[in-house]
């Protein structure tokens, strides 16, 4: 038995495939892309220095300088890519990681690009035809230069030779200006993604993938249009995750590239993403030792918030929270930031989606070094804010006067609030639409589920009501008997069939079943069968043809009172 016993270890540590000696505190990712994931800026002092041995990269090309041989391991020194790449964002990446994980954790990178590259030259079943149709694109001889002409299959090599040690927990990509604007691109994304977990093993919910945003327009990138697909990513893969680019600055020289700086933060935000997803803190580890240069990129010396800030239930505090660091850059970190109040409510870092508001709040920013920076400011919080910059343009043509709060809108035009993180407002029974004058515009309220403009919901007519009431417990679907929840409303919108203007006097919540029960007596009109018959609180209770079943009481037809 014993000899059994030893011929088993024997064969388990010789065999191909072997885990026997996988560290799973060794993570890995691999990182794939055109030059930006190459590494475009020349890596400054800091850069070159103080690279911690935890921080591992596996060689997927021969180098000369440094001298590095494909398939082995080496400190995480740039470049990592290739011998023409340089500082890129998985360099901060692996330092942002090891900085925030425990000591007996490493992180090591497996990065494959090529400036310019085609994202189609990272499909398995498309990277030969494009390389046959364009033999003498850089992005071809670096290919065929660096990574044998199969820039998958080097990756796919050499992660199956990483899995021999360690642990592969997610896949980086940095693409998109070869590609700029192209709506087939998330979904080719998709087939590449699933391509690699399928050809290594690997599972959706344990390896996710994250997408960095070009370079903006306001830093100077001409491929910001792209970042319109790169947020439909999560849409399309639900295991992705999109890293902004935001403040990142460029490079200043061409429209695409980032400056050591704006990697370096890029870099940090793609480890953020990483860290959020395990449950971490976005801090290094309290004993953890960041090199001095290094700590001066990581340390906030001061917030700067506005004065005020307006906002609808659900949102997140909209922009405008910016960290000045010790190296003197600058930094929106809304994303980043807590927030407190006594007059507004705020839930997992967010306006609670169902609590108006208004008073004083304080932000508190805590950086990558556990250093606190504060600032209050006052906020309001409005389901229907009449602000031009919460009057959202739907459809068609708009203009809007927020001094006489006029809509204006062409036919067929729409408009309104959109809450893009949903509103709920199940704490109220009605919501009510309030004109200063009846519309002469066909306008009809809208109550959707969706912020798409097209989807389904509840339709209410306004006909010359200067009032509307609409009881939230008893929204249905336009096109069925079925209810909307209104603990989940996206959107509030308005539609007008005739090109023309409406007044508003105000839009709110309300709980009163009173508010409009003054009425005056008038002649009962004759109307069509068709015509919508309204309570008093304005809420459609059916049609002239119904009549015969409505409950006795008074309604409006017509625009006028008549009792039953």
């Amino acid at each position: 038995m014993r000899r059994l016993l030893i011929i088993g270890v024997l064969l388990a540590t010789l065999l191909p495939g072997a885990k026997a000696d996988v560290d799973p505190n060794f993570y890995i990712y691999l990182c794939f892309g055109q030059s930006n994931m190459e590494g475009n800026a020349q890596p400054e002092s800091m850069d070159r220095s103080n690279v911690d041995e935890r921080f591992r990269l596996l060689a997927t090309c021969n180098f000369s300088s440094p001298a590095r041989v494909m398939g082995h391991w080496y400190k995480a020194i740039p470049p990592l890519v290739n011998p023409v790449g340089g500082l890129g964002p998985t360099d901060y990446f692996g330092r942002t990681m090891v900085a925030a994980l425990p000591a007996n954790v490493r992180i090591g990178v497996i990065p494959v690009a090529m400036g310019g590259s085609p994202i189609e030259m990272f499909d398995k079943d498309k990277y030969q035809k494009k390389m046959n149709d364009n033999p003498n694109e850089y992005w071809a001889m670096l290919a065929k230069q660096h990574y044998g002409g199969n820039p998958y299959g080097r990756l796919i090599e050499m992660a199956k030779k990483a899995q021999e040690e360690g642990v592969i927990k997610g896949i980086l990509l940095h693409q998109g200006c070869s590609n700029n604007g192209d709506p087939n691109w998330p979904n080719m994304v998709k087939k590449i993604y699933n391509d690699m977990l399928s050809d290594l093993g690997l599972s959706a919910d344990t390896v996710p993938l994250f997408v960095g945003e070009t370079l903006r327009q306001e830093n100077g990138g001409s491929c910001y249009a792209h970042n319109t697909q790169v947020a439909r990513m999560p849409s399309v893969v639900p295991t992705s995750h999109v890293v902004s680019s935001e403040d990142c600055p460029g490079n200043g020289k061409d429209p695409w590239h980032f400056n050591p700086l704006g990697y370096r933060i890029i870099g940090k935000r793609y480890a953020f993403e990483a860290l959020k997803l395990m449950g971490r803190e976005l801090m290094a580890e309290a004993d953890y030792q960041i090199p001095s240069q290094q700590k001066k990129f990581y340390s906030a010396k001061s917030l700067d918030v506005p004065s005020e800030v307006s906002a609808v239930p659900g949102d997140r505090i909209p922009g405008g929270i910016t960290a000045t660091f010790e190296d003197g850059h600058k930094e929106n970190v809304s994303a980043y930031t807590d927030f407190t109040s006594e007059d507004v409510v705020f839930e997992n870092g967010a306006l609670s989606p169902r609590h108006e508001g208004k008073g004083m709040a304080e932000a508190v920013y805590t950086d990558f070094c556990r250093n606190q920076s504060r600032g209050t400011f006052h906020v309001d919080v409005s389901f229907f804010p009449f602000k031009s910059s919460f009057i959202q343009k739907l459809a068609g043509t708009m203009k809007y006067d927020e001094e006489t709060r006029a809509l204006t809108l062409s036919a067929g035009g729409q408009a309104g609030w959109v809450y893009s993180n949903g509103a709920d407002m199940s704490a109220y029974k009605y919501l009510v639409v309030k004109l200063k004058e009846p519309q002469e515009c066909d306008a009809e309220v809208r109550v959707l589920p969706s912020t798409k403009v097209s989807s389904a919901g509840y339709r209410d007519t306004i006909d010359n009501r200067t009032t509307v009431s609409i009881d939230l417990n008893r929204l249905k679907y336009y096109n069925n008997n079925s209810y909307i929840d209104p603990a989940k409303i996206f959107m509030v919108e308005f539609r007008f069939k005739k090109a023309g203007i409406i007044y508003f006097e105000d839009v709110f919540l309300s709980n009163d079943d009173e508010l409009y029960s003054s009425v005056k007596a008038v002649d009962r009109a004759a109307s069509p069968a068709d015509t919508p018959v309204y309570t008093l609180q304005g809420i459609m209770a059916g049609r002239v043809e119904d009549w015969g079943s409505l409950p006795r009481g008074v309604y409006i037809v017509g625009g006028k009172l008549i009792r039953k």
